[in-house]
């Protein structure tokens, strides 16, 4: 740790606080010991502006002697004996200043000799002060330093959590989507091929989206409409999509990739469960600082429903409350013949 005093206004308030103090000194020696006031304020000088030099290099000794919960009998005593060296010696020069100096004016000198008592015990005060002072100095700036690291640890656990969220593609998708072209290949190569280009371009842009925590929503659309052209080849007809977001929220931000898990559910609890056309709606709005997305789906009330985990809905509430801090941001459930899930995403 650089000296708390030395460059910048450290160095402005310590002088401004010694000349305040050398001031009062000449003060006192002038109306209560009738000492001239131009001897007073040579007195008052020598022995603070001394006093004020060797203030700085008790910095060192304090940074050095820093007291353990282990072994505090050791330091407290080197400071003792410090502080007993340095009034010492801080009396010896400046009386020697003060006695070369003044050497013609006996009053004066009988004065400096009378005082010695009560100019170390304002010595012993000046160095208690300055060691606390610093003391106060070094443990703020410990504990500063101490929730700085712990913040800093914080936000790297959330920015791994936030990467893990984030790329938790459902391998069954890459899996599923690799399955049809194998199949592909053999019926309709030249689909096939197609599959590969779209598949390429949506997993191109999934992974390459770890440098970026929000994206524009027309560009997560976009991947999106890539996803569904991808499942469209495993079930045909059976699965339509609906796009009705207005351009006033084309350029609105969301977390990207939050919305493929809530298609990849659509999919697999509407589309996969059913016999039926399902149709995906997406629609969006902008509601003063929010942009409300909704996402529904009719589904097959007869099918029998094969119960997930959860996973997708569970990561991307994590998600939001790691970014935004609220878990109220996604809600979902069915009403009628659809099952609905509503984002609230904040602007700036």
């Amino acid at each position: 740790m650089k000296h708390p005093i030395l460059g910048g206004l450290g160095f402005v308030y310590y002088g401004f606080i010694w000349i305040l103090v050398i001031a009062a000194h000449a003060a006192v020696l002038h109306y209560n010991f009738s000492i001239p006031l131009a001897l007073a304020f040579q007195d008052s000088v020598t022995f603070n502006a001394l006093f004020a030099g060797f203030g700085l290099g008790f910095w060192y000794i304090v940074r050095f002697s820093i007291p353990e919960q282990s072994n505090m009998i050791r330091p407290v005593f080197s400071l003792i004996l410090t502080g007993l060296f340095s009034v010492g010696l801080w009396l010896f020069i400046s009386t020697s200043i003060m006695q070369v100096s003044v050497s013609s004016d006996s009053h004066y000198l009988l004065f400096l000799r009378d005082s010695q008592v009560w100019r170390i015990v304002s010595g012993s005060l000046y160095y208690a002060v300055i060691v606390l002072t610093y003391y106060l100095i070094y443990y703020n700036a410990n504990i500063q330093e101490q929730a700085t690291r712990q913040l800093q640890l914080a936000n790297a656990v959330k920015e791994a959590e936030l990467k893990m969220l984030k790329f938790q593609i459902n391998p069954h998708f890459i899996f599923n989507g690799l399955n049809s072209i194998s199949s592909l290949t053999l019926s309709n190569p030249q689909k096939a091929q197609q599959m590969i280009i779209k598949l390429s371009n949506f997993l191109r842009y999934s992974i390459g989206q770890d440098n970026k925590e929000t994206n524009r929503l027309e560009d997560e659309i976009k991947n999106i409409i890539l996803y569904l052209d991808i499942e469209k080849i495993r079930f045909g007809d059976r699965l339509k999509f609906n796009n009705h977001v207005g351009k006033d929220c084309q350029d609105c931000t969301i977390p990207n990739l939050i919305l493929q898990p809530l298609f990849e559910n659509a999919i697999k609890h509407g589309v996969q469960e059913s016999i039926e056309t399902i149709t995906i709606d997406l629609r969006a709005q902008r509601l003063a600082n929010l942009l409300q997305i909704e996402i529904s789906n009719n589904f097959d009330q007869e099918a029998v429903s094969h119960k997930g985990a959860g996973i997708g809905l569970e990561n991307i509430k994590q998600r939001l409350a790691l970014l935004y801090g609220s878990s109220e941001l996604l809600q979902y459930g069915k009403e009628e013949q659809l099952f609905k899930v509503t984002l609230e995403i904040p602007q700036s």
